[in-house]
């Protein structure tokens, strides 16, 4: 259970690459990790530090399919050395709901569903993009002590 507040945010520059898989957490891992390691080992040739932790992005959504954005928190400055597969681009700033989920990642589904009534209860509307910070990794930490930052962009 995460609870939910509405803060005023930054943008944070990031690093990334897209993967698209289906709703499965089988497919999901995979294709988080591979995005990951992908942009973790440009990171490293480019000799660019990540300025925070790890994220994804997601832009839509539908039921059966995921497409998102998977990559690292870098420095601003950082930006101007994506390549190829490897793109740059901001989480937005400004008024959001935030939400920390501890746990494993299967549990964030349902803390999406208690986001979306905080929302709907709030009286406010969703925008794109929503977006997950993952502040410590399961190479790290147990399972059952997994942090991930929730955010979701309002509309205006």
């Amino acid at each position: 259970m995460a609870d939910f507040e509405l803060v005023d945010v930054e943008e944070m520059p990031y690093l990334y690459v897209e993967r698209t898989c289906k709703m499965d957490p089988s497919e999901i891992g995979p294709a988080m990790g591979s995005g990951l390691g992908e942009v973790w080992g440009f990171m490293e040739s480019h000799g660019i530090a990540p300025a925070g932790g790890a994220l994804a992005v997601y832009h839509a959504y539908d039921p059966d399919v995921m497409t998102f954005r998977c990559g690292f928190i870098v420095n601003r400055a950082d930006m101007d050395a994506a390549t190829g597969a490897v793109k740059a681009d901001v989480t937005p700033g400004g008024h959001v709901v935030h939400g920390r989920h501890k746990g494993s990642y299967s549990g964030i589904r349902g803390a999406y569903g208690e986001m979306h009534g905080f929302v709907t209860a709030a009286g406010l509307g969703f925008a794109a993009p929503t977006w997950e910070v993952y502040r410590n990794s399961p190479d790290q930490v147990a399972e059952d002590a997994l942090l991930t930052d929730l955010y979701q962009a309002l509309q205006p």
